[in-house]
């Protein structure tokens, strides 16, 4: 094992970039790969938007993200002779960079490596300490935030399977954040949906409201502060963020913006290794994310629920209003049981093995089609015999997710896979505090916090990998987002409806909460089909074709017998995969 020390940075070992390319991988997100279906036709470009983009093909690696020079960084690792976890470390830092809305390195970060060397699959948990200040506080109020784990969980990582010094980790985020880029549309938005936060911080006014106005659309922003910070985080060493002075620093303005955080706090976080949850569905073995993340039984409670239902002869959900009841109501079910009985497991006994039962699920798939008696989750009474079960909403940190969180997911040329979720938690740009150009986090809990100094943030992290019979990965997946529910969805379509990877991940949509017992449906299902519902009670709300709110999947899979990798990167968002 390599033990990371801090060096000072010499030149670049990886190839730097001038700042005419930056400039244009931001205008032009480059699929290094071929098309799905266009072998040997030359890489096309095309500028980070919304919409279907085709699916991407490769023999050597492939990766996918929702930024083209995050996807840059992580070719040039690879291409270079890094691993698929060197190339994850990179990203990480990299990302929050040029999407420091949805993401942070004071942030949290969790997600399935798997090394081929050693066929060993194993789940990082660096996500997110409560702290002694972490509750309901005011939006910009530093008693939202939380212990980060990032940097020591990409340490940790580092040091396992990495193949690089530290600070080359560090370089491509430095120079992003050192000669700029153009800004861009989405994350304009954003930082005028979040001008309330930021302007709250006088620093972060500085750095994304300078003058009373963010940068325009096209001009090149920079962010000084941060690459210093940066910088010495690659001179001095990931301690720099627990014990040196930038962890002094963050804990005294978390503190003068009435959090109540230590040093103890920071240096005292530990990184956790944990086990997968695994299950299977329809003979495809599939790991995920264990708690304190209730992402991975949440999506085996669903898909073990459906199991005995013939998703294929009901017809597809976009078409079919029983399918979408059906499946609709697995999900209450299991969204209802994870939110009383999914938590940090330092805490509370978490009963996964109870909960991820094929027993247990046909019990819950007896409630759904009648054959064990039908309640409302709500009243306890039983239900005609028509009627859908209605939702039990849980508490909306469980069912609201907004956009602060980005996803990754790599394979190398040696056959390692990685699936990793990094955020900033809680709303768009957390609480606007930043220290030293570093967006912190918001430690907004989801269902099954259990509040106190050292526990776990509870979160929807969904890493999931659909494995072969022995064991190596087949497909990996995870979202932003809607996260859990949309990896569930496109797992139904995949394995249950038989579907490609690309056509699975950009079925539509739908989400089985909101007021009343409404259905929110993205505008490509099919509308008699949802007229229909009115039979059931059951009203239903229209979103956009392709909407955000549904998540924003990235994905890989491979074919064993050509080896050809094929990446997809979700409509809902600006991602692309590369791959080669």
């Amino acid at each position: 094992m390599r033990v990371l020390r801090p060096t000072p940075m010499p030149a670049p070992s990886l190839v730097r970039w001038p700042t005419a390319l930056l400039a244009a991988l931001l205008l032009l997100a480059i699929p290094v790969g071929s098309a799905a279906g266009q072998a040997g036709t030359a890489p096309g470009s095309e500028a980070p938007r919304q919409g279907e983009k085709p699916a991407v093909t490769g023999e050597r690696y492939m990766v996918s993200s929702s930024h083209p020079i995050v996807n840059e960084a992580m070719v040039e690792v690879l291409e270079a002779g890094g691993n698929a976890v060197d190339a994850m470390i990179t990203a990480v830092i990299l990302q929050p960079v040029v999407e420091p809305h949805m993401s942070t390195i004071a942030g949290g970060t969790g997600g399935l490596i798997y090394m081929a060397e050693t066929d060993e699959l194993i789940y990082l948990d660096a996500e997110l300490n409560l702290s002694r200040s972490t509750g309901a506080s005011g939006i910009t109020s530093g008693g939202r935030i939380g212990v980060p784990g990032t940097i020591r969980g990409l340490a940790e990582t580092a040091e396992r399977y990495g193949t690089l010094e530290w600070h080359e980790y560090l370089e491509p985020a430095i120079q992003v954040a050192n000669d700029g880029f153009p800004m861009y549309s989405y994350l304009y938005y954003y930082i005028m949906e979040g001008r309330e936060r930021l302007s709250a911080h006088p620093g972060s006014r500085e750095i994304f409201l300078s003058g009373g106005v963010a940068p325009e659309v096209g001009e090149t922003f920079r962010q000084p502060e941060l690459a210093a910070t940066l910088r010495r985080l690659a001179d001095e060493g990931p301690e720099y963020f627990y014990t040196g002075d930038w962890a002094r620093e963050f804990v005294d303005r978390v503190n003068e913006t009435g959090g109540n955080l230590s040093l103890d706090e920071l240096s005292e976080y530990q990184v956790r290794w944990v086990e997968p949850v695994r299950f299977e569905y329809r003979g495809h073995p599939i790991a995920s994310a264990p708690p304190a993340s209730n992402a991975g039984v949440l999506i085996g409670m669903i898909l073990n629920i459906l199991e005995p239902f013939d998703l294929e002869a009901m017809g597809h959900y976009t078409e079919s209003p029983e399918a979408l009841l059906l499946i609709r109501q697995a999900y209450d079910q299991a969204q209802n049981h994870i939110s009383r009985f999914v938590g940090d497991p330092r805490t509370m006994d978490v009963p996964v093995d109870l909960l991820l039962s094929k027993d247990y699920a046909a019990h819950l798939a007896g409630i759904i089609d009648g054959s064990t008696q039908r309640v409302d989750l709500r009243s306890g009474q039983a239900l005609p015999e028509r009627a859908a079960a209605p939702a039990q909403r849980p508490d909306r940190g469980s069912e609201v997710q907004d956009t602060d969180t980005n996803h990754l997911v790599l394979v190398d040329e040696e056959g390692n896979w990685v699936s990793m979720t990094h955020t900033v938690y809680g709303s768009t740009f957390a609480t606007g505090l930043t220290v030293g150009g570093v967006g912190v986090n918001s430690g907004n809990g989801f269902s099954g916090v259990r509040v106190g100094e050292g526990r776990r943030v509870i979160t929807p992290f969904p890493a999931t990998m659909v494995l072969d019979d022995d064991g190596r990965p087949r497909v990996a997946i995870g979202s932003p987002g809607m996260s859990s529910r949309a990896v569930a969805m496109a797992l139904i379509n995949l394995l249950g409806y038989g579907m490609e990877l690309h056509e699975a991940v950009h079925a539509p949509r739908f989400q089985g909460y909101g007021p009343g017992d409404e259905v929110v449906a993205e505008s490509r299902f099919d509308i008699q089909a949802l007229d229909e519902l009115q039979a059931w009670d059951v009203s239903y709300r229209l979103v956009s074709g392709y909407d955000q709110s549904m998540g924003s999947l990235h994905a890989v899979t491979i074919d064993r017998e050509s080896g050809l990798l094929t990446g997809v990167a979700d409509a809902r968002r600006t991602g692309f995969a590369a791959g080669r």
